[in-house]
């Protein structure tokens, strides 16, 4: 429990951002689309059933009545609302026939009556030829608008999320040497080390470069030494848990400065952005003692990296 409170504890400026970024996500996709659907439905209801009424009345007093004027009417309102309407002429009056016959508070002769009239409206309404094109509603520009803003803003917060949890693990390992304390102190909780540093030997030994001096470079705080027609190396082989960090690397180049030779460094796991510059400024400033990093942990990918760096 001690742990995961540390753990939050630790991680909690994350954690609040990525809930920000969930409820951004949330609010610009999920709830204004949703919000903006129902302001629409309840809009194109308003229109609705404000035309069934008033067209209702209109034949209930045996006005006369187009299907040119219901068309006027559906234009009118949908202008007043903002918001397209879905029925055609002939949908909206099929829909007030079946109001009116389902109006039992009308007589019979009455409703018949309707029902004619209804019929005979719609007798002379015809389908367009060429359909409308349905224009946007403002609402859904709105929507879709909010919804494409709030879904950048989430990208956005997510990348730099993923990226400060990035940073963060890389000035951790910058500003910490756990591995490298627990690798010289405490080898026995690091078997895997031995097994990695007796690979790259038997990798260097292939390769026909390893000193013939035994225990070279063990006096001297690296692993192994090796020798080429163009250049000596000091080899230091590292197998981590997390990335390899400064100050790793700049113990690693005081020895190669100490050496008089260039350097190879060898990891598991990576290294820090601030690792490499390091390294890249030594080599900037140095002409023949530079430093190499490599990143491997198979036997073979191993082998083709040294083997193109020290020109096999």
């Amino acid at each position: 429990m001690k742990s995961i409170l540390n753990w939050v504890m630790k991680n909690g400026w994350n954690i609040f951002s990525f809930i920000g970024v969930i409820g951004t996500f949330y609010f610009s996709l999920i709830y204004v689309p949703g919000y903006v659907k129902d302001i629409t439905a309840a809009k194109v209801n308003i229109t609705h059933e404000s035309l069934v009424d008033d067209v209702q009345e209109l034949l209930f007093y045996n006005k006369k009545l187009t299907i040119d004027d219901i068309n006027s009417f559906i234009k009118a309102k949908e202008l007043e609302q903002g918001t397209p309407y879905p029925y055609s002429a002939d949908e909206l009056l099929l829909q007030i026939q079946d109001r009116f016959m389902g109006n039992k508070f009308i007589p019979l002769e009455k409703r018949e009556s309707l029902m004619d009239t209804v019929k005979s409206i719609r007798s002379t309404y015809s389908k367009p030829k060429i359909a409308e094109k349905k224009s946007i509603n403002e609402d859904s520009l709105v929507s879709m608008f909010v919804s494409a803003i709030g879904a950048l803003i989430a990208a956005i917060g997510t990348f730099s999320i993923f990226r400060k949890i990035k940073i963060d693990k890389e000035i951790e390992a910058d500003i910490t040497s756990g591995d490298v304390i627990n690798n010289l102190a405490y080898p026995d909780l690091t078997p895997g080390s031995k097994e990695f540093e007796r690979m790259v030997g038997e990798v260097l030994n292939e390769l026909g470069v390893l000193s013939e001096r035994v225990g070279a470079g063990k006096d001297d705080g690296y692993d192994f030494e090796i020798k080429t027609q163009e250049q000596n190396y000091i080899v230091e082989v590292k197998r981590y848990s997390k990335l390899l960090g400064l100050a790793t690397a700049r113990e690693f180049i005081y020895k190669v400065n100490q050496s008089g030779k260039g350097g190879i460094l060898i990891v598991s796991s990576g290294f820090t952005e601030r690792t490499k510059q390091l390294i890249n400024e030594h080599n900037a400033s140095s002409e023949n003692q530079k430093v190499y990093l490599v990143v491997a942990k198979a036997k073979t990918e191993l082998k083709d990296i040294l083997a193109k760096i020290l020109q096999l």
